[in-house]
């Protein structure tokens, strides 16, 4: 059976569009880096879903001082997906990129120390302080579960 006229246009579409990111990535441009890391990640815009080629791109946007995939970097070490699991590696990363404004980053380290993961210590503190830090953030790069769990966790203070 044929693809529908629409599907089909769809596709050639996404496909012209993945082209033209992959090209503006490959002349160096960060922020085109990042969409085809997230591209690779998730499997969505016309690419089969592909870690390792997500953290390739998402790494080279972070050398370029894109703090969004500088935070996608670390949560890629921490879960192990296209680079071999490291905690500490992936702790690092996210450190920095929450002292360069990454929302999502401030979040991961306010929830690690809400809950005692990744080695932290509960530490209701230091979860309070970091959720804080979000709202002054400059990369609004958080998910919405991630902002709730935060108001969540600031109006219980």
């Amino acid at each position: 059976m044929a693809p529908k006229t629409e599907e089909w246009n769809n596709a050639i579409a996404e496909e012209d569009a993945v082209a033209l990111v992959r090209e503006m990535a490959q002349a160096g441009d960060a922020r085109a880096m990042r969409i085809l890391g997230v591209a690779y990640r998730n499997g969505k815009g016309g690419v089969k879903k592909d870690f390792e080629q997500a953290f390739i791109w998402l790494s080279k946007a972070a050398a370029l001082r894109d703090v969004t995939s500088l935070t996608a970097c670390g949560v890629a070490y921490l879960f192990g997906m296209g680079v071999e699991r490291s905690i500490s590696r992936g702790l690092s990363i996210i450190g920095v990129a929450a002292g360069m404004g990454s929302e999502q980053a401030c979040g991961i380290l306010g929830h690690a120390n809400e809950e005692g993961k990744y080695g932290f210590d509960k530490n209701q503190e230091e979860a309070l302080r970091w959720y804080r830090e979000m709202q002054m953030c400059v990369a609004r790069d958080a998910c919405e579960k991630m902002r709730f769990r935060a108001a969540a966790c600031l109006s219980g203070e």
